[in-house]
């Protein structure tokens, strides 16, 4: 299929730049069809977010679950390379906005990434089991799991380098177990993610958490927030964080701190052996 430019569908008679999400006019602001003026103080911050990635909004009780997610993730210390960057981007003198991207820029597919990988695959599955019930969740769990092994892939959401018992994980399945309880989510997601874990703890032969992006993922799932948007949501749950790490290094006035102590065992060279250039 031939590629049309921008300039080619404007002169068809379409708009510029075509989107669902705001109407923007002189003394009126349309959000998703709502008057801004409606909006404010009346719906929250996760709320908003909803409606802005979703176009509908959301109730509070599964709100107030979505925004214990962007709660959970938002720090973990200069451990976390996000954090770690924009601290050491601070010490460099760099405006305290780009010092906050610089965080937000490590934030991919290896650093941030496993919620958007653990969502695709929880949603995988549920697709699976809704076009197969018949073979039932362990099943189909079994099978993609094996197909996961035998491809050398590490399955998002499970273990940590750190903690073996995340009290954030912890808490935000007591909250989606409530809400389960409550009729509010049907808990088909979070079924699959404790699969995924019983089925790599028996692989493994030892005890295997949930890490926080395998609990953020299925309570995300449970909501019908699409996977790709995941990376995003994260950088604005982290991004608290990053503003916060960014302030205090800011007011601890390093200059120049860089990724590790000026240290040689920390730092070596493994190139040639000094030489000389000869013309």
């Amino acid at each position: 299929m031939k590629q049309r430019s921008a300039l080619d569908m404007y002169s068809d008679g379409a708009a510029w730049w075509e989107t669902a999400i705001s109407d923007i006019k002189k003394n009126e602001i349309i959000i998703r069809g709502y008057p801004i003026e409606e909006l404010i103080g009346n719906v929250s911050y996760t709320q908003m977010l909803y409606l802005l990635l979703c176009g509908e909004v959301l109730s509070e009780k599964k709100a107030k679950l979505w925004e214990s997610v962007l709660v959970a993730g938002a720090d973990h210390g200069p451990r976390a390379p996000s954090i770690a960057a924009a601290r050491m981007a601070v010490t460099c003198g760099i405006s305290f906005n780009s010092c906050v991207a610089t965080g937000i820029n490590v934030l991919g597919d290896v650093h941030g990434g496993a919620v958007e990988k653990a969502m695709h695959l929880f949603y995988s599955t549920g697709s699976l089991l809704d076009a197969h019930p018949e073979k039932g969740l362990s099943s189909i769990v079994a099978e993609q799991f094996e197909r996961f092994k035998n491809r050398g892939e590490k399955l998002p959401g499970f273990g940590h380098q750190l903690h073996d018992d995340d009290p954030r994980v912890r808490r935000l399945y007591e909250l989606a177990q409530s809400l389960i309880d409550e009729g509010e989510i049907e808990g088909k997601y979070l079924k699959i993610a404790e699969e995924y874990r019983l089925h790599l703890e028996q692989s493994k032969k030892k005890k295997i958490t949930m890490n926080i992006d395998g609990v953020a993922a299925a309570i995300q799932c449970e909501l019908s927030i699409p996977a790709e948007a995941a990376k995003g949501i994260f950088a604005l749950s982290r991004g608290m964080g990053i503003v916060a790490h960014v302030f205090e290094e800011l007011q601890n006035g390093a200059l120049i701190k860089g990724p590790c102590p000026n240290r040689d065992d920390l730092v070596r060279y493994s190139g040639p052996a000094k030489r000389h250039f000869k013309k």
